[in-house]
């Protein structure tokens, strides 16, 4: 799994000047915007970088090549995944350097103290969505993964959309009205988004290692 880390690491720091640019947007944003942003906007990118590393391997049957090597599926699985998750986390990380820098140069540090709580629940959201996507690669291959992700979330905006229009929009001040003091705890909602992420990214990781091991090569 070493060698699999390294050659991912080595993969995206090859493109030096992509992520150059990444960093510059991540900052004007940083400086031109209210609110936090910016940490979900760097975690997302960060991780969209951990993807293109997918892509790579595929590449001229290149699967067929990394199996041959003392590599398996789960193994490999298991490197996708770690990959994703250190590279949301340096996103997640350099997101909230350029939200603190941003908020200590224009006197708004209260903002910052006020959006600690909730910083750290953008890693497993974004995790979950680059997760779901490498699953879809994983399943259709890079060409018609790009289809096949356009119409799940395609369909599922509609599906939202439709459910809003015939069950009217959520009072979530009623809702939250009825629930118990300890439930509203900012701390509470943020460990239910680390659970349900959780769950979710172990459901992500079965079918993920399912799909690479009954895939031919």
């Amino acid at each position: 799994m070493k060698g699999l880390l390294v050659k991912d690491f080595r993969l995206v720091l090859k493109r030096k000047q992509q992520l150059l640019i990444l960093l510059v947007v991540c900052a004007m944003i940083a400086f031109t915007s209210d609110g936090s942003f910016v940490v979900a906007y760097a975690a997302g990118l960060a991780g969209i970088l951990g993807l293109s590393t997918y892509a790579f391997d595929e590449h001229d049957n290149g699967f067929p090549f990394l199996f041959s090597l003392p590599v398996d599926a789960g193994t490999y699985v298991k490197e996708k995944y770690l990959f994703c998750v250190l590279c949301d986390l340096a996103g997640l990380a350099a997101g909230t350097a350029l939200f603190f820098a941003a908020c200590a140069t224009t006197g708004k540090m209260d903002a910052f103290r006020d959006s600690l709580v909730y910083l750290p629940a953008y890693f497993p959201a974004t995790l979950v969505l680059i997760l779901s996507v490498l699953l879809v690669q994983m399943k259709f291959g890079i060409e018609r993964s790009r289809l096949v992700t356009l119409l799940l979330y395609g369909c599922l905006f509609v599906l939202s959309a439709v459910f809003v229009k015939i069950v009217g929009p959520l009072d979530g001040t009623r809702v939250a009205g009825q629930l118990p003091e300890w439930m509203k705890s900012d701390w509470f909602i943020v460990a239910g988004i680390y659970a349900i992420a959780a769950i979710a990214c172990a459901v992500l990781f079965a079918l993920s290692l399912r799909v690479m091991k009954n895939r031919e090569y």
